[in-house]
């Protein structure tokens, strides 16, 4: 009787560790196909782009020194910026498919992923008669991602701090002009929103923001009869985030997104 017992005891224990081997599997198998599908369609659409918009594959790779943000690099430096919130989105898109299929380690996944996806941009432009390999975009690229990924590995710093981007298409754009380089409508920000802190959070000080940010004007080959310049500014706005609360979804657009006229800035021209 002892004996089957513990035969019917020995063979539970190894339906059940075949059980879990194959859940494992099964995990690992989805974890891979979400990875590798959303990796696939963010590289096919910077290549359809990249193609259409950059004539990425026509020449010989190269690699440029861009600069940082002085007077005379490309944009003045707002390409860094844009290249930094791009890599960021491209995280936070990949993190947000990857907590929702249940993908282990979802956030260090997403960024790795929006790293490859941009490398594989940077190699595109080395390819592109416009551009050329830039290290400079590359750790920009890098600097999204991290901050994705670090924000993402602390909530409580997640709930405060938010990457955004503005844009009103500028005076001299039009359809015919790569949006995706109108960096004359555009301003990259960071904002601190006072209600991600529990002692503000019974405060009429949750309803604010501060707010730093870099935009530069007059750069682009289609921009009329602008001087070039570069700007930094600190802001005190609404917090739409906040304000929106009760609807999440669009709460959590704003957290990217930063609509024009919601604040107060002193500006310097650099």
């Amino acid at each position: 009787m002892l004996s089957l017992k513990f035969r019917n005891v020995a063979l539970v224990f190894a339906l059940g560790i075949g059980l879990s081997q194959q859940s494992f599997a099964a995990e690992q198998q989805n974890t891979r196909y979400i990875v590798t599908r959303d990796l696939s369609l963010a590289t096919l659409a910077m290549s359809a782009w990249g193609i259409s918009q950059w004539d990425w594959f026509e020449h010989s790779p190269v690699a440029k020194r861009e600069g940082w943000f002085g007077d005379d690099t490309h944009a003045g430096g707002a390409d860094k910026t844009g290249h930094l919130y791009m890599s960021y989105i491209l995280s936070e898109i990949f993190l947000l498919d990857f907590r929702r299929h249940g993908v282990k380690h979802p956030e260090r996944k997403a960024a790795l992923s929006a790293l490859a996806a941009m490398t594989l941009l940077e190699v595109g432009d080395a390819t592109s008669s416009k551009y050329g390999f830039s290290s400079e975009d590359f750790i920009a690229d890098a600097v999204g991602v991290a901050a994705s990924w670090w924000l993402a590995s602390n909530p409580k710093w997640d709930d405060r701090i938010d990457l955004r981007m503005e844009y009103w298409p500028s005076s001299g754009y039009n359809l015919q002009n790569d949006a995706v380089s109108d960096y004359s409508g555009m301003k990259h920000l960071i904002a601190l929103k006072a209600n991600g802190f529990e002692s503000l959070q019974n405060t009429p000080f949750k309803w604010l923001e501060l707010q730093a940010g870099y935009y530069t004007r007059g750069f682009r080959t289609f921009d009329e009869q602008t001087e070039p310049s570069r700007h930094v500014y600190l802001g005190l706005g609404i917090s739409l985030p906040t304000l929106l609360g009760r609807t999440p979804k669009v709460a959590k657009f704003f957290d990217y997104i930063q609509p024009p006229g919601l604040y107060l800035e002193t500006d310097k021209k650099l």
